[in-house]
Order: structure tokens, then sequence, then C-alpha cells
């Protein structure tokens, strides 16, 4: 036989389980917290903001922006390559003591583009504010001096240098606490109809007619503690008769036979 559950029935199991919910919830916000502010590593990110001037004569035509937007995503590849990465590992470690591997700086920098923009940025990220504001720029720099080498191209410019963040960018405080009290809150109610589930006490007249089979014969009512003291308080005390002791003996018992 199939069985369903009302909403009413599920409201039931929560309030009684509420305890134990509320528990669930802190812990899996105290959980969130110490994994938040006491394990992870806060990272930082700071961005230098370039630009492709085009240069200003009578021929240039929406063809020449077009260009130099397609021309984009190759200089995202230069400033991601091992010729601009591997020079920026070279002078960030001579001018700021910046001890960085090359596949670490490539897994730091990144090239992000407004869609349909001559403007790009080089973001740099890195669990040291400063030292990401210093990859950020060096990496600009000897992107801009490589651009003119490789490609030819002299109208890329720096318009911002980054600047180091005093706001992390990971973790998300917020957002952790967030996530972390919602799970302890799903945790809460696993456990409480987990623990309805595994309470096969008699609760209703209908567990024992339809879930066992069996017939109701009576029904005992449940007696509060007032009553069960008032029943108490009205019930007879019979008086117990104690035996003397002290007795005399009947006289025939103590008298002797004298000769």
């Amino acid at each position: 036989m199939e069985e369903t559950i009302s909403l009413k029935e599920i409201f039931d199991i929560l309030r009684k389980h509420l305890t134990s919910i509320l528990i669930s919830m802190f812990v899996g916000l105290a959980l969130a917290a110490i994994v938040t502010f006491f394990i992870l590593t806060p990272t930082y990110r700071s961005q230098a903001q370039l630009i492709v001037t085009l240069p200003q004569t009578e021929t240039t035509n929406a063809n020449d922006v077009n260009m130099n937007l397609q021309m984009i995503n190759t200089y995202k590849e230069l400033v991601t390559g091992d010729l601009v990465i591997n020079q920026v590992k070279d002078q960030i470690e001579s001018e700021y003591g910046i001890d960085k591997s090359v596949q670490e700086l490539k897994d730091s920098v990144e090239v992000t583009q407004s869609q349909n923009s001559l403007m790009f940025s080089i973001r740099a990220t890195d669990t040291s504010s400063v030292y990401a504001a210093n990859i950020a720029n060096t990496t600009a720099l000897v992107f801009q001096e490589n651009a003119k080498d490789v490609l030819s191209v002299d109208k890329i410019s720096i318009i911002s240098n980054a600047e180091a963040s005093s706001s992390p960018v990971s973790p998300n405080n917020k957002l952790n606490l967030a996530i972390g009290l919602v799970l302890g809150i799903l945790v809460g109610f696993g456990i409480a109809f987990l623990l309805e589930l595994l309470d096969r006490t008699v609760k209703d007249n209908k567990f024992v007619t339809e879930t066992l089979g069996f017939t109701i014969l009576g029904t005992v009512p449940q007696m509060s503690a007032k009553e069960i003291n008032a029943t108490i308080q009205k019930k007879p005390v019979t008086p117990m008769i104690k035996k003397n002791t002290s007795d005399k003996a009947p006289e025939s018992r103590r008298s002797r036979t004298r000769v």
C-alpha cells in the first residue's frame, strides 16, 4: 500500500525536531566560518587597462576598426605566451623580488575585453595585493614593448595602471556563510526525517489498524502529571494496625507451679 504524507505531517515532523534543525544550522554556519576565515587563503586581483588607438587619418573606416578588434585575440595570446611571461618572470624577480614560476604566472594572468571594444584589461591574481599589482603592470609594459617588435603595432596605450586592492576577490565571506547556513538547514531537515523514519513507536490508531493489521479493542487515555497527582491524593489511605508487642502475657503463662 502506497503511503502519502501531507504538508501538515511534514510541518509536524519539522516542528518536532526543531532543536536538531537549529543545531545543524549553527554547526553548518560555524564550519563555513572556520573554513572561510581560518583555512582559505585570501586572493587579490589588480588590472591594468590598455586600448588600441587607431591612427588619425582620413582613410580610417569601419574595416580598420574590425581589424583591430580581431587583432585583440592575437594580443591575448601574446600576453599569456611564453615570450611575454618569461620576460615578466625575470623582470619582477629583479625589480620586486617576486619569485614566481612561468606556470604560476600563466595561471595568475588573464586578459579580458568588453564586447566590441578596443579596450582590454590585463588582470593578475595573487595572495598578495602588492604582488598582483606589480605583476599586472609589468605584464602590460612587457606586452606593449613586444607588440611593437613582434606585431609591428605601436598604437597600444596603457591608460590605467594596476593598483593594490585592499579587498580580496576570494573567498566571498558572505556567500560562503550563506552556503554554510543553507547546507546546515538542509542537513537538519534530513536528520529530522531520518529520525522520524527510524522511530517505530505507535503514534496513532491508524498505524495499528492499517500498517500492522490489528483490531483495536480499547484505548487507555494518557493522563497528565496533574491528573495523576489528583488521582493519588483521592486514593484512601488504609491505616496500618501496629501490633503491641509490649502487652503482658496471660497470667496463666507467667505463673509457675510451686512445690
